[in-house]
């Protein structure tokens, strides 16, 4: 009897690291599929950016050849960032959409130019890099920055970093040839202009039936 409960729990040992076995191997498998990533790794891979702006340009100029470009703006949308390109030609505008994680165009589109549209191409040599607008902008307000945008504003190139610290926002505007800080507005000044133009429609409206 002893002999074979013996052989049972021999047999039962050997069945369990069989098992084991098994189940380590489906585990390793799937990880080798995944790339032995976690969640978390995973999202903060699509939440990267890996592509340079001269990257986006290029992957703008691939799609619709070399135009003037108008204005470059990235953005993080729905945890993932994402570069907007614009440029222009004599007859048409257009506009591209690219993953800055790895470079795929998720959007294109080509309009006409309407015949009043005065368009402003960016003379991109000799201004500051994205991440040198960040710094000087970090010097001025405090947060992480989230959006940036480049583009000509009233003849000059202007970088526009959005900050946020919490709850609060905070948009720099500085100019990226002379890197000086030409304007700052935060989400109080923003809901200050709108109760500001509430009031002028009320004051106005009182006035039309005075």
């Amino acid at each position: 009897m002893r002999t074979n409960i013996k052989r049972l729990s021999l047999g039962a040992a050997v069945l369990g690291l069989a098992l084991g076995g098994t189940s380590l191997s489906l585990i390793n498998q799937a990880q080798a599929s995944t790339g032995g990533q976690s969640s978390t790794e995973q999202t903060q891979t699509s939440n990267s950016i890996n592509l340079s702006q001269n990257d986006a340009i290029n992957k703008f100029n691939e799609k619709y050849g070399s135009k003037s470009i108008k204005e470059i703006e990235l953005k993080n949308k729905k945890n993932k960032y994402i570069y907007e390109v614009e440029g222009f030609d004599s007859e048409k505008e257009y506009k591209v959409k690219i993953d800055a994680s790895n470079g795929k165009i998720l959007k294109a589109k080509s309009e006409n130019l309407d015949a009043d549209d005065k368009e402003e191409a960016l003379d991109l040599n000799g201004l500051i890099s994205r991440s040198e607008a960040t710094k000087i902008a970090q010097s001025k307000a405090s947060g992480k920055a989230v959006k940036w945008s480049l583009e000509m504003d009233d003849r000059q190139p202007v970088w526009e970093v959005e900050l946020k610290d919490g709850n609060k926002e905070t948009e720099v505007k500085i100019d990226a040839k002379s890197q000086k800080i030409l304007k700052t507005k935060t989400d109080e000044d923003k809901k200050d202009k709108k109760d500001s133009e509430k009031k002028d429609q009320v004051d106005h409206k009182e006035n039309s039936f005075s």
